[in-house]
């Protein structure tokens, strides 16, 4: 074997243990988010949250001879009407309440007030079973053109058997 020819040959093989290593080498990652060191560089985040709503009242009403009437609940936010939601859950059932029973008024100092007067009707159409139970009533911002939504701020809506005793905690 000549010279020439030996060398051929080992450049071949040099080549094609170097293609073999590259096929070997593992895949590279996708990467969701990526940080540089402090040393070399600076960024800043900025996170947002969706404001909670403050609740500041929760009343109820009943008759002369003590049943439920209704349940008025008040609450305060950034958003206007088209930014709030109600829920009612009672149990594995949670319900929205209809935005044309919510009344908003605003904003007076950046916050709207938002008001929601639920009646005995209104609530057993929601929630099956109203009267001796406990119903959470729950407020919630959400950010207009996103799916982002703040927590939730509740009272408990508490209903004795015969709509007696009705109390908002």
């Amino acid at each position: 074997m000549s010279v020439r020819h030996r060398h051929r040959v080992l450049a071949g093989v040099a080549g094609l243990t170097l293609l073999l290593g590259v096929g070997m080498a593992p895949v590279a990652r996708m990467t969701d988010a990526a940080y540089t060191d402090s040393e070399h560089g600076r960024a800043t985040i900025t996170a947002f949250r969706v404001p909670v709503p403050t609740i500041t009242a929760c009343t109820v009403s009943s008759n002369g001879a003590g049943v439920f009437q209704n349940v008025r609940l008040v609450w305060t936010s950034p958003y206007g009407a088209s930014g709030v939601r109600l829920t009612l859950t009672q149990g594995a059932t949670t319900a929205v309440v209809p935005a044309a029973n919510i009344a908003t008024t605003g904003p007076t100092g950046g916050l709207y007030t938002h008001t929601a007067v639920l009646n005995q009707n209104l609530l057993t159409s929601l929630i099956a079973n109203l009267l001796g139970s406990t119903t959470t009533l729950t407020v919630t911002n959400l950010l207009a053109g996103t799916s982002w939504a703040s927590a939730g701020t509740s009272r408990q809506l508490s209903i004795a058997l015969l709509g007696l005793n009705a109390v908002c905690t």
